[in-house]
């Protein structure tokens, strides 16, 4: 009689490749079930996987253009609040120079002309708000601070003070040339290309962003809009001329152009404001397309790379209690011996 090795070597090396198997497939279930998507898009959905890899990457397009909208925001929003501050300067301005009327005493105008200067000087650092690195008010030269501080030592004060010296002024001065000095002398310098030279470093052209595929908006506006042109005139004319030793009438003229250029400039923020106001409004609904846009291309691709909850969970338990038996099976065989039956 012939006898042959009993062993039991190959059942438990089966059984240890089922375990291998079963808790590779329970790592794709379990991650399948907690993201709610195939754990291998390529192999679940095949020659649909093509179109997947589009709409994500559509989908990522669009939301670059949301993210980069909301810089664009920022940016706009910190526009409106110094335009805003500026508003609130040029009323303090007109209320002061309002109040001191057709004539006043030594102090009420040294009062007007100390709040004069503090606007004009609030109106400069404004004009010279930066957002990220990047001046606002400064066109497309974002790099460049737009407005130069008017003192003693600045290229607009050396224009003023040498026109100023040169008019062929009578003694004393009357109302007529007082009016003919402001309106053709002091006026072009600033409505004129002597803007740019003395006070301004911003460029015409302003910056503009794409907030959707088909939108172009203008974001930012320039310091050489006649809101800001007119806001330095009027304080100029106000700070410079109202403390001169000059009679009621003539001091009635410059309070008077003041004033009007005042208004003129508070006009002129106003447009600023609501231009940038407009592209506000369009960044919003740009934004809100965008979303839908992108809410569609989400949903169609869940469509294909969602798994079915409940099948998948199923799967889940099963597998375990695939891993379990197979556990139980594998210790039971591996305590078989022979040794227990002799």
């Amino acid at each position: 009689m012939s006898t042959s090795n009993v062993s039991n070597l190959s059942i438990q090396t089966s059984m240890r490749l089922t375990i291998r198997q079963a808790q590779a497939e329970l790592i794709k279930a379990q991650q399948e079930v907690t993201t709610g998507m195939y754990a291998d898009v390529g192999a679940s959905i095949g020659s649909e996987t093509s179109r997947v890899l589009d709409l994500t990457r559509d989908s990522m397009r669009l939301q670059s253009m949301i993210d980069t909208n909301a810089i664009v925001t920022q940016r706009l929003d910190a526009s409106q609040e110094a335009l805003n501050q500026m508003a609130a300067s040029a009323q303090e301005m007109q209320d002061a120079l309002i109040a001191l009327g057709q004539s006043g005493t030594t102090t009420t105008i040294t009062v007007a002309v100390n709040t004069v200067s503090n606007v004009l000087s609030n109106f400069t650092n404004l004009a010279n708000t930066s957002f990220s690195g990047e001046y606002l008010f400064s066109g497309v030269n974002t790099d460049v601070q737009p407005l130069t501080e008017y003192d003693a030592s600045s290229a607009a004060k050396a224009s003023f003070d040498a026109a100023y010296a040169a008019y062929p002024w009578s003694t004393p001065k009357t109302a007529t040339e007082m009016d003919d000095f402001i309106t053709n002398v002091v006026e072009p310098m600033y409505t004129g290309a002597g803007w740019t030279t003395d006070w301004s470093n911003a460029a015409d052209g302003v910056m503009t962003s794409r907030i959707s595929q088909s939108e172009v908006v203008e974001t930012s506006t320039s310091a050489n809009e006649n809101g800001m042109r007119y806001f330095a005139l009027a304080a100029v004319v106000a700070k410079e001329l109202l403390g001169q030793n000059l009679d009621e009438s003539v001091r009635s003229v410059v309070t008077d152009k003041a004033i009007a250029y005042i208004s003129k400039a508070t006009a002129g923020l106003n447009e600023q404001r609501t231009q940038l106001g407009l592209s506000q409004s369009r960044v919003k609904k740009a934004n809100t397309s965008l979303q839908i846009q992108i809410n569609i291309l989400d949903t169609t691709k869940a469509d294909r790379v969602e798994v079915d909850a409940y099948e998948a969970s199923t799967r889940v338990n099963n597998l375990l209690s695939l891993a379990e038996a197979s556990y139980t099976l594998t210790a039971k065989i591996q305590q078989l011996s022979l040794v227990n039956y002799l």
